[in-house]
């Protein structure tokens, strides 16, 4: 955002000496550095009025769309001087596709991002010397064809939100420049991202608000900044049942009951966290409790998703179809939107935060090292269970992982604007791998969408003889998580189609284990039924039990296993035997529109898949295969023949992982009855998710009721008896843990 940003202002912000001083403040780590001078416990209106206020609050945006690496101004400058030249007299391209139709990628807002990138070198050029009449004079040229023919597309966000944001702004970089007339036609664009009509919420109201704050500073009206500022801030709470924005488990819900974390909720966090950061110090500062609430979204929310430079995949919707998706953009050519440039980057919302004197300082200072990729960054480690969402997130320093499951409370995904074609298993029980962040790195193109990892699926047609399949809600009710912050389990009762299963993870710290049982599809649908275990781009050798040498690339493997174990980047995969499994190490190829509105070009990556064949219409067929990254291929053979991790049971009623080295049992009940664990019996009297572990001469237990209903649940520990009670409302699915006395040996 605006650190490390150069402070090359242009002539006009030194006529006051109090904004300079201010500007300074902000590009050097705003909060911290205005503490010093004095500006922290005092209102910027004591020491400005009001005009100065909205002419800060622009000068902050526009630094912070401004690169400060000369490679990335140079880059900007050579754009400039081709798309200067290539001009027509009329202000239009000869090669822009001014009456394209598409909904998501619209091929005539590249005229808008090409007067963006001549737009920041002007601003450049202004705050070196005395400017680029010419350059000034093509700009406007350009401005003015567009404003003149007014174009418009059938997806209302491009006419009430991308076209009025980028309008914007390339008014507010070239404001000095501009004549009132072309600022008037700019200024009537932006006011058809109208929220107070229409009843917009979560990140698209964010949209709208932060257009008119920008239309605020354009006209240099106070009032109107004000009045967007004040609904954004509203918009920063705990929302209710079914309703778009932050849920009470700090996940993100947009277009109704769906996951979108990665997504829309991506964009709200980084565009509040951007204006929130213009607005420091003056009369429309965040009041102190919203700052709490959005700390808290970012620290207890996003923090958790992310690995390496992505947010984890399954969190991001339709976007998930859209190339090149990170959290840390880099082409500084971009807009604010469409795609998105580091001015839209969440490092550096989250590292002028860190910079500030704030709640949970020290936490956003540990995540900003970690965005910016240091060695030294203090890991983030834990399991996080997403009870509203249905998805759970596991994170050691080695790995990530997260399961997304569905039930009756949520959508499984959507298909808008020609986006997300192919997403009918997404929330399936996608199991995602991460050591890196680069393991699933735009291949979405070539996957298999019949083999996403982790779920159980019908193959052939995706989900053959389903009339909707996307956009639909779960069947099943049992479907959760149960998690005391470092360890955890999820479990998920699957119905698709005729396709019925009971699906299991129990995570511990070197790895996890992954079950499942029932797996039936009737009779009369005669369909082969597999479990993917993995499907990542292709990295390095494959190993297995199997064979003493590497499988071959552009093969395809199939065998029964005794004891078997598959190697691939840093992964072990353990079976049991009997297990049917299935190796796929080669290219594969598709395209960008087979699952969105990208490019028809073929493009082909070499892949790794993993998969175990249940046959064709299996009747209550299951599995179970232990999951341990960070190991050698040698050690993995040492844990398939002494493993750490033992599974107790594995039926219709319960499935069950004993971990040795924790004394810690992790059980899905599907019904009340006892287990026999190494540490005794275990019983319960309702369904529920259960972890007990002992430490020292005590027990703790943590208990969740998947269905999402209050209970008071009664746990019997080898011998001893607790009652439990589990919250409804909007904690409803949430898990609680408790100690009791252990017994003596």
């Amino acid at each position: 955002m605006i650190s490390g940003i150069d402070l090359r202002m242009d002539k006009n912000l030194l006529n006051d000496a109090r904004l300079m001083l201010m500007a300074l403040c902000f590009s050097c780590g705003m909060l911290s550095l205005c503490a010093e001078v004095g500006f922290s416990d005092q209102r910027i209106a004591s020491a400005a009025d009001a005009h100065s206020e909205v002419e800060l609050i622009r000068r902050r945006y526009v630094l912070s769309v401004l690169p400060a690496d000369p490679a990335a101004e140079e880059l900007l400058r050579k754009l400039t001087a081709t798309y200067a030249e290539s001009l027509r007299p009329s202000g239009n391209w000869a090669d822009v596709d001014y009456h394209s139709g598409g909904r998501a990628r619209w091929a005539a807002v590249e005229h808008l991002l090409r007067t963006v990138v001549m737009a920041k070198t002007a601003r450049l050029k202004h705050a070196e010397r005395d400017g680029d009449p010419a350059l000034d004079s093509k700009i406007i040229s350009a401005l003015r064809y567009w404003d003149e023919h007014d174009y418009q597309n059938p997806n209302w966000w491009w006419n009430q939100i991308g076209v009025p944001e980028l309008a914007g702004e390339i008014a507010c970089l070239m404001f000095d420049e501009l004549p009132s007339s072309e600022l008037s036609r700019v200024v009537e664009i932006m006011k058809r991202s109208n929220w107070h009509e229409d009843g917009w919420t979560g990140a698209n109201l964010i949209w709208a608000t932060i257009i008119q704050i920008v239309r605020g500073c354009l006209e240099q009206n106070s009032n109107t900044i004000d009045e967007a500022y004040h609904r954004m801030y509203q918009q920063i709470r705990i929302v209710g049942t079914a309703e778009e924005g932050i849920q009470p488990d700090n996940s993100f819900h947009q277009h109704g009951e769906q996951l979108y974390s990665g997504g829309y909720g991506l964009a709200y966090a980084i565009d509040l966290g951007r204006f929130l950061a213009y607005a420091w110090g003056t009369r429309f500062q965040i009041p102190a409790d919203r700052m709490a609430l959005f700390s808290a979204y970012l620290l207890d929310g996003e923090q958790w998703l992310v690995r390496g430079d992505v947010i984890d995949y399954s969190t991001v919707g339709r976007e998930i179809t859209r190339q090149g998706l990170t959290v840390t953009p880099r082409d500084w050519s971009a807009g604010v939107i469409a795609a998105a440039g580091p001015a839209d980057n969440l490092e550096n919302v989250i590292a002028d935060l860190a910079r500030q004197r704030i709640a949970r300082q020290e936490e956003f200072v540990a995540f900003a090292e970690r965005l910016r990729g240091s060695t030294d960054a203090e890991e983030l480690i834990g399991n996080k269970q997403f009870w509203c969402s249905d998805f759970m997130v596991h994170r050691r320093k080695d790995f990530y992982t997260s399961v997304k499951m569905l039930s009756t409370r949520l959508r499984n995904a959507e298909l808008v604007n020609g986006e997300g074609k192919k997403s009918q298993h997404l929330s399936d029980g996608v199991n995602l791998l991460y050591l890196t962040g680069d393991e699933y790195n735009d291949i979405f193109p070539v996957w298999d969408w019949n083999k996403l990892p982790g779920t159980t699926a019908i193959q052939g047609d995706l989900v053959p003889g389903e009339k909707n399949a996307i956009g639909v809600r779960g069947r099943t009710t049992f479907v959760g998580g149960a998690s005391d912050g470092r360890y955890g389990l999820a479990a998920m009762a699957v119905a698709r189609n005729n396709l019925l299963a009971k699906k299991a993870w129990f995570f511990f710290d070197e790895g996890y284990v992954c079950l499942g049982n029932g797996i039936t599809l009737s009779n009369d649908d005669q369909h082969d039924v597999v479990t993917d275990v993995n499907q990542t781009l292709l990295s390095g050798e494959v190993l297995s039990s199997q064979a003493s040498e590497p499988v071959s690339y552009g093969t395809h493997v199939s065998f029964l296993s005794k004891v078997g174990w598959v190697y691939h980047d840093k992964v072990g995969y353990i079976f049991c035997p009997n297990t049917h499994i299935s190796l796929s190490v080669g290219p594969q190829s598709g395209k960008w529109s087979d699952i969105g509105s990208g490019s028809d070009t073929t493009v082909t990556r070499p892949v790794f898949d993993l998969w175990i064949d249940h046959g064709r219409s299996p009747r209550n067929a299951a599995y179970q295969y232990i999951v341990l990254p960070g190991l050698s291929p040698s050690q993995i053979a040492a844990r398939a023949e002494n493993p750490t991790l033992e599974v107790l049971t594995n039926s219709d009623d319960v499935q069950s992982v004993y971990c040795r080295d924790l004394k810690q049992v992790e059980a899905a009940f599907y019904n009340p009855i006892r287990v026999a664990t190494p540490m005794g019996q275990i019983a319960t009297d309702h369904s529920c998710l259960l972890m007990a572990r002992k430490i020292d001469d005590r027990w703790q237990i943590t208990v969740s009721n998947p269905e999402n209903e209050p209970l008071t649940l009664h746990v019997r520990v080898n011998g001893q008896t607790a009652t439990i009670d589990l919250p409804g409302g909007r904690l409803a699915g949430s898990s609680v843990s408790i100690v009791i006395p252990a017994p003596p040996n």
